[in-house]
Order: C-alpha cells, then structure tokens, then sequence
C-alpha cells in the first residue's frame, strides 16, 4: 500500500508541476528583443537590438537594456522594483500630467517583448510608449492604457517622469538633441491628445504589493499541494482502518 500510495502521489504531482512549467513557459520570457523609434527628425526608424537567442532584461547595461530600464517598461510589465532591486535610473510616477505645450517633440518607441498576451488592437508581442525627451524638467515617457502584459493589464500605465540618462540614451541612439523646454505654470497643466481613447486621464499608480504571478500558476501550484494533502490524509485513514482491523477481538 505504501509504495502505491507514494507512486500515484508522485504521478499526480509530476503532472501538476508539468502543467504548471508547460503554462508558465510563456511568462519566463520577461524580456525584451528590440525595440524600434520613430518620430521627427529620423529619416528611418532607429532599432534597438540584442543577440539572436538572448533578451534585454533589468540592468543588464547593453543598449536596449538601459533604454527599457529608463522608458519605465520594465516599471510598466511588473510594477515599481524587480524583485527586491529597484534600478536608479527608472523613470518614476508623474502627477498632475504635464501641459502639451512643455512636452517638445513626441517620439513613439515600440518593444518587442515575446510571450506578452495582447489586448483586442494590441500587436502581438509589443508594447508602445511615446517618449518626449525635451519636456520641461527633463524627459516624460507616456504608456497607453488598454495594453498587456503576460496574462495581465500593465501594472503601469499614464505619465513617467525620465531620468537625464534617458536623454543622454537616446541622443547615442541618433534622436535629435535639443534644449528642453522652459516650465509651464501648473495651472497649466493638461492631458495632450493621444490615439487611444482612454489616453486622457493617467492610470492609478501600482501598488506596492503588486505581484507579478499570474493567477493560474498559483492556483496550479495550490492544486497540487491539495492533491498531496488529500492522498495523504486518505492513505492515513485507511492504514488506520486495517490496523484497527488487524487488532480487533475475533
């Protein structure tokens, strides 16, 4: 009885864990490949790449790398850190939303991030942001509501305040240099029109407890913890029925 009871525990674990790597497959993949920017002044688009085979990922230091850290996709793919590290040259939430006339020049940047779920009018593996690196105050970075992440909306979307290293970036990159432009008054302040309908008002901030597991790896991973505890438990039960049975009076 032992030895079944640990062969079909064991059977249904390995296959509660396979569906669970199988499912999760797809999430592993939390880096970028490339990223494409266009806007005034480029002849082309400029593009931003890694090796066949790897992935920009948080502070890895390559081109693509940095210009995903500053531009906030990471920020925008799994909330505010990475784990326990939070990069000092991400971009951090910007309230009240500028005014149009301190933006400057907007440039759009797209990433291709493999294994995101894209919304109903989102490309397949991208993301976009529009960039604005001669804002007053230093460069914004704007994420259109409405797009996904893996499995899951943005948990980051609306108004980003850049760090200068962003600019310093993007001017190695090829995007025209340029003085930033002098500050509005606040009273000023108001939303320029984006594409997207829902781009007039900036998302809510994440959270700070924002996970980033999806839903259905936990629920998985709990499946399986109550497969072992229940075969447990019906084991023990019967062991103890044949032990009361094998001391039994006759």
């Amino acid at each position: 009885m032992p030895r079944r009871f640990i062969a079909l525990t064991s059977l249904a674990v390995g296959a509660a864990l396979t569906v669970t790597v199988t499912l999760a497959t797809p999430a592993l993949a939390k880096g970028t490949t490339q990223a494409s920017i266009t806007g005034p002044g480029l002849a082309h688009p400029v593009a931003v790449s890694v090796a066949a085979g790897s992935e920009a990922l948080p502070g890895q230091g390559d081109a693509l790398s940095s210009l995903a850290d500053q531009t906030g996709l990471f920020t925008v793919l799994f909330g505010p850190s990475i784990g326990d590290v939070r990069m000092p040259d991400m971009p951090s939430r910007l309230r009240p939303p500028p005014a149009a006339a301190t933006l400057g020049p907007k440039y759009t940047v797209t990433y291709t991030v493999p294994g995101i779920a894209p919304a109903p009018g989102q490309a397949s593996d991208q993301i976009r942001q529009y960039l604005y690196p001669r804002a007053a105050g230093g460069p914004v970075i704007y994420t259109l509501p409405g797009q996904r992440g893996f499995g899951q909306p943005l948990q980051a979307t609306g108004w980003l305040r850049g760090t200068p290293q962003l600019t310093a970036t993007l001017t190695r990159l090829g995007i025209p240099a340029g003085a930033s432009l002098p500050s509005a008054p606040s009273s000023a302040a108001s939303v320029p029109a984006a594409p997207a309908p829902a781009a007039a008002a900036p998302a809510a901030a994440p959270k700070p407890n924002d996970t980033t597991a999806p839903a259905w790896l936990i629920a998985t991973i709990a499946s399986a913890v109550a497969i072992v505890i229940a075969g447990t438990t019906l084991w023990l039960l019967r062991w103890k029925q044949r032990r009361t049975a094998g001391h039994a009076p006759v």
